[in-house]
């Protein structure tokens, strides 16, 4: 039996993302704090989640600081009665337990009637089965180290066990505005750290870390970019050009593995074709957006006529994209963060850095769902993006074919081989100047078929048929022109009858 087709990678297993993990990893282990700033998108749909842990993870002692939700109650005051982890009585989960006025089981446990008794706690009222939030972010990260909640940093930077100091993973997104400025409490306890720690002048290998992955608007405006600019403590890492071609062409071939038959008898060059233009296509569209590639790869077939369909429900079906316009900027920014004025655009999931350029979402200038105008700028945006997923695709086709075609014709010659180069080839190679059989075989099918024409090369019917087709489609795609469904099926058809003459 056939083994079942992988699915997707994992975002974080991607080359791209597995760069930018081990890159936070190593700032950590050189002693510095962490900032990692991630587009929106990413949180909604769980993956920076995934990133989060895969990166604290690579640290040797670390604490992922619960949300508030998952927080249990704060500890008590220093000097308290009760458990450090007890509200009271009968602790955190008293109100899962009955209350028993007067119970008596019978057995004499040796307590006298004037003697001491033990303190029955009243029942507690609005009781809801689970524990209250813990808002304060020093509180629950002293909760995990079973610290004093009220100097955290003093703690870390001279732990009481002597142990090397944890990384503190926190993820900004679930930390509750706790103010005016969100992620106030995030800058508190990050000044409060690097203070200590500056006045412990602790080397690199002793300090405490905090690895702290945001949104954009998790943090106060201008703090990335100031620490940013103290580099000697926090590194600060921007999901900017963290992914590339390989890693969208990795997901998108896995998509469709399960429609491959690639290295099977009976494949031919016309289905490797048609299965490269359709996943070249969509990655071309879609750049560094995995879930839209997904989509797309999953939901159209590889035709053009189904391809404006396909597309707008793939983008209806994903999170809008928000705060950026069809236009890339003139200004990409530094090649590891973006610029200043296309921040609001990037965390929105509007722009992205794509093989070293900026380049716009599709949900910024397509239209949306089936109702939406097409318009002529959107048809021409989509056009170049097909003809240059046809090109990548279809050229290196075209040369196999050429190299081919040229080897047989040495055998339909009419006319000497050094006449014919001299005739008909524009600048042969001047190393090949004494070979003329060789210096033919780097022939181009334009002048090959010059050359039939005039009757030097008299090729067969269908060689010829197949030569005159490679110089229409060569001669399309020079011109950034699209080559529509019905000549890809002749170009394809073409080549799998090649094969089969050859075979």
């Amino acid at each position: 039996m056939a083994d079942e087709p992988a699915g997707p990678p994992a975002l974080a297993d991607l080359p791209g993302a597995r760069g930018q993990v081990r890159g936070v990893t190593e700032t950590l282990r050189t002693g510095l704090h962490s900032v990692w700033l991630l587009p929106d998108r990413l949180v909604a749909t769980g993956q920076a989640d995934e990133l989060y842990l895969r990166a604290l993870s690579g640290t040797r002692r670390h604490i992922d600081v619960p949300p508030t939700g998952d927080a249990e109650l704060p500890p008590p005051a220093e000097g308290a009665a009760s458990h450090p982890s007890w509200d009271a009585g009968y602790g955190p989960d008293t109100d899962q337990l009955p209350y028993l006025d007067q119970y008596d089981d019978g057995f004499d446990l040796g307590w006298e009637g004037d003697g001491y008794a033990p303190a029955i706690p009243a029942p507690r009222s609005g009781g809801s089965g689970t524990p209250l939030p813990q808002r304060d972010l020093a509180a629950r990260i002293a909760k995990e180290l079973s610290a004093p909640a009220d100097d955290v940093a003093g703690w870390l930077t001279f732990p009481d066990d002597g142990t090397p100091p944890p990384v503190i993973g926190i993820r900004a997104w679930a930390e509750p505005d706790g103010g005016p400025v969100r992620g106030a409490g995030i800058e508190g306890l990050h000044r409060s750290l690097s203070a200590a720690v500056r006045a412990a002048g602790l080397p690199p290998g002793e300090r405490p870390r905090l690895f702290v992955v945001a949104r954009l608007r998790d943090l106060p405006e201008g703090l990335p970019d100031e620490l940013h600019q103290d580099s000697g403590a926090t590194a600060v890492h921007w999901w900017w050009d963290a992914l590339g071609r390989l890693d969208v062409s990795t997901t998108v071939a896995s998509c469709l593995a399960a429609a491959r038959t690639a290295g099977q008898d009976g494949d031919s060059s016309g289905e490797r074709v048609r299965r490269q233009l359709t996943a070249e296509t969509v990655v071309e569209i879609c750049g560094p957006d995995l879930e839209l590639a997904r989509g797309l790869a999953l939901g159209w077939d590889g035709q053009q006529r189904t391809l404006d369909a396909a597309l707008r429900r793939c983008l209806a079906a994903g999170p809008p994209v928000t705060g950026g316009t069809a236009e890339a900027p003139a200004r990409m920014g530094a090649r590891r963060r973006p610029g200043t004025d296309v921040r609001e655009a990037w965390s929105g999931g509007a722009i992205a850095a794509w093989e070293g350029r900026l380049r716009p979402h599709p949900g910024t200038w397509y239209p949306v769902g089936p109702a939406a105008d097409l318009t002529g700028d959107a048809r021409a945006r989509l056009a170049a993006l097909i003809a240059q997923a046809q090109q990548r695709v279809v050229l290196p086709w075209i040369e196999e074919a050429r190299q081919r075609l040229a080897v047989r014709s040495l055998s339909h010659l009419k006319r000497p081989v050094e006449s014919v180069v001299e005739d008909y080839i524009e600048r042969p190679a001047l190393h090949l100047r004494d070979r003329p059989e060789r210096a033919f075989l780097e022939i181009q099918v334009g002048e090959l078929l010059h050359a039939h024409r005039q009757g030097a090369v008299a090729l067969p019917g269908h060689e010829a048929q197949l030569l005159r087709l490679l110089v229409k489609v060569r001669n399309i795609l020079s011109h950034r022109s699209v080559l529509h469904d019905a000549t890809l099926k002749e170009f394809r058809d073409e080549l799998s009858r090649s094969d089969l003459r050859t075979s």
